[in-house]
């Protein structure tokens, strides 16, 4: 192929190239089924060089059977300057421990180390004021009954005293993309997402397998390596085919069509076994029609066998009958 003929081809894959006509009609195609939905389409560009170059959502469903993990935190770290560490770092139950603290009596002064003090000064109407000694809060007035007196825990401070620590995590947690609902979660961090569920993820006609791979880890902080996982096309006629790591899977998506009634691409563990034509037309029948399909081979296999079996015997009798005419003969020219 020339120069001028491999500007003029896009690649798909080692064996598979396509015309910039043909990448235009397949992005219309693609954008018509979904209309309006105009944040599912997948935009036509080029790049400097005049290299075009496809955009757009790829629906990828999860298909691992082993166990995934999910990273601590983001990427973006705490300040170092923090003293009152987030509950999902200093304690692996996610909740507070008295060893975490020196001295009990001193939470307010962690406290006023990590909010401002123009906050410190709209919070102070929010918590309740206690005794140092007994951990009981003030009352203006006495209870109207001792029933309806009932003291502060040690344990229910700390947790209003750490009120604005679970929030900075939750706002740290909106930022984190889930696996259908799953943030982290220190006794679920290791989990395996349901089989078939959907995930989205943006990626353009330039990144390969292994790239998609580690944009999708990116996105949901999974700790395990993009080698451990690739990409398989699934087919609705049974047909398991896995992505080489030269592929590009937008323009595979593309190339099948916008439903994904027609195929899907999973992301699956690495040593996943592919399923062939030949075998997946198999795999939507009947139980019983496979039964009998597979009686059928086993009764000629018997009868392959057989006939091989009486083949060679007879040519090894054949043979052994040709060796005892020459024995005779030579026992005759002797005598």
């Amino acid at each position: 192929m020339t120069a001028h003929q491999c500007s003029s081809w896009i690649f798909v894959n080692e064996r598979t190239f396509i015309t910039r006509e043909q990448l235009n009609s397949l992005l219309k195609t693609y954008n018509i089924f979904y209309g309006n939905q105009t944040n599912l389409h997948i935009v036509y560009g080029q790049t400097e060089d005049g290299k075009p170059i496809v955009e757009g959502m790829l629906d990828i469903f999860w298909g691992v059977k082993r166990p995934i993990q999910l990273k601590i935190q983001d990427e973006k770290q705490i300040p170092s300057c923090t003293v009152l560490k987030s509950p999902d770092v200093f304690s692996k139950r996610g909740m507070t421990r008295w060893g975490e603290f020196d001295d009990l009596y001193h939470i307010s002064e962690l406290e006023r180390t990590q909010i401002p003090v123009s906050q410190a000064m709209n919070s102070q109407e929010d918590y309740l004021s206690y005794h140092n000694s007994t951990l009981k809060p003030h009352t203006d007035e006495e209870p109207e009954s001792p029933l309806l007196y009932r003291t502060m825990s040690e344990a229910t401070l700390v947790r209003k005293r750490t009120k604005h620590v679970t929030m900075d995590r939750k706002i740290r947690q909106d930022h984190r993309a889930s696996i259908n609902g799953h943030f982290y979660n220190h006794e679920t961090s290791i989990f395996t997402p349901a089989f078939g569920s959907e995930t989205k993820v943006r990626i353009n006609s330039n990144m390969k397998t292994e790239e998609v791979i580690k944009q999708l880890l990116q996105k949901f902080k999974i700790e395990n390596s993009a080698q451990d996982f690739a990409l398989y096309m699934v087919f609705a006629t049974g047909e398991q085919r896995r992505l080489k790591k030269t592929d590009i899977p937008l323009l595979h998506r593309l190339l099948q069509g916008p439903s994904k009634k027609n195929a899907r691409i999973f992301l699956m563990d690495k040593d996943t076994e592919e399923i062939s034509s030949d075998v997946a037309q198999y795999i939507n029948f009947h139980f019983s029609f496979l039964e009998s399909i597979l009686e059928k081979l086993n009764e000629e296999e018997k009868r392959e066998i057989q006939r091989i079996i009486t083949r060679f015997s007879t040519e090894k009798a054949i043979i052994l009958q040709c060796l005892q005419s020459k024995q005779v003969v030579k026992t005759e020219t002797t005598v």
